[in-house]
């Protein structure tokens, strides 16, 4: 078969497979970007999973040691009976609140996990839309690629400037690539700060709730005081543990992102709660919750910080990656009308003997 029968039998095929093309153009370097991040998810949910076993048994070990206490009335009465009633009611008390922190504890780390799986639910789907759009691409790229062999492959002397311009749109396809795995990891950074904002309100949240139950203390408010502040206390420390991990995650994605500082949250000390209970050691312990609301304060603003500039780049970079595809698309085109060109020149059938002859 001749070059202009190849040509002009290639015509049609050569512009569908192109529009099919630029549909599905961003799905590979999406899908880069795309694994890397459930990769960091699932090492989250591993190091969570290790988390949650090792508080699961200790629950299981403080739960015996308060049963111990809360069912025995055998060490209730020998207790009693050689005067150390109060002595038992401490302890039985401590195991309880030990108890009562552990599982606290194991329930904060799968609380974690959950959020991480929720993450991962999310990820995969996007991540399976991008495979199924990156199979189409390597599909029509491969049809592509037999077709312009057959007519363009290697040097291209007898078609003037189609050389050049396949060169200029590979350039632009590379850049456009670079331009759109960066916006995506940037875009991701952006959700993962947009979700530790969330969670910082709440801790910030739970630290007022914990001023307030510390408050009531302060005056006499008892053991019920007591548990509300530890219970705030424990939902501030979750939220912030939350906090930093997402940070991590973002400046993993984003290495431009600042991060944000430790924030101490107070718990108290259970055994000098118990035995050393008074005004000076609540006044104390609620000084150290105001420090934790201010340091709270202070990283929130850190936070937001972060945010508004994660959003400016990743509007920057959308830019940049719409320019980049501006120009993948006007090379796209410009070494289509060659092509086009070339078909319409070589597809135009010799011109006969007696046209030639009134030619000349």
């Amino acid at each position: 078969m001749s070059a202009q029968e190849s040509l002009l039998q290639a015509a049609s095929k050569n512009a569908e497979l192109l529009r099919g093309l630029n549909e599905t153009e961003y799905a590979s370097s999406a899908l880069e970007q795309s694994q890397a991040y459930l990769n960091d998810l699932d090492r989250e949910i591993k190091a969570c999973n290790t988390e949650v076993q090792r508080l699961e048994l200790k629950t299981i070990t403080e739960f015996k040691d308060h049963k111990k206490y809360a069912e025995s009335s055998t060490r209730r009465f020998m207790h009693r009976a050689v005067g150390k009633k109060q002595q038992f009611a401490e302890k039985a008390s401590k195991e309880e609140r030990e108890y009562v922190e552990a599982l606290a504890a194991e329930n904060q780390a799968k609380s974690r996990r959950e959020e991480w799986m929720k993450n991962r639910d999310e990820a995969r789907k996007h991540h399976a839309t991008l495979e199924d759009n990156d199979r189409i691409h390597k599909s029509l790229q491969a049809e592509l690629d037999a077709l312009y062999n057959s007519i363009f492959a290697g040097p291209s002397p007898e078609f003037p400037g189609e050389d050049q311009k396949e060169f200029a749109m590979r350039e632009a396809k590379d850049a456009f690539n670079t331009a759109k795995q960066r916006h995506e990891a940037e875009l991701q950074a952006v959700k993962c700060l947009q979700d530790a904002e969330r969670f910082m309100t709440q801790a910030l949240q739970s630290l007022d709730n914990a001023r307030s139950a510390s408050r009531m203390d302060m005056f006499g408010g008892g053991t019920l005081s007591d548990m509300m502040e530890r219970d705030a206390l424990s939902k501030a420390q979750n939220a912030t543990d939350k906090v930093k991990m997402l940070v991590q995650q973002a400046q993993r994605l984003s290495p431009d992102i600042q991060g944000v500082g430790n924030i101490d949250i107070s718990h108290g000390h259970v055994m000098s709660d118990i035995m050393f209970d008074n005004i000076f050691s609540d006044m104390a312990q609620h000084d150290r919750i105001k420090d934790s609301q201010a340091q709270a304060q202070r990283e929130a603003q850190t936070l937001r910080g972060a945010f508004l500039k994660a959003q400016e780049r990743s509007k920057q970079l959308q830019q940049e990656a719409m320019v980049a595809l501006t120009r993948l698309e006007t090379s796209r085109r410009e070494l289509q009308q060659i092509r086009q060109d070339t078909f319409e020149r070589f597809a135009q059938p010799p011109p006969t003997y007696d046209q030639a002859v009134q030619h000349n």
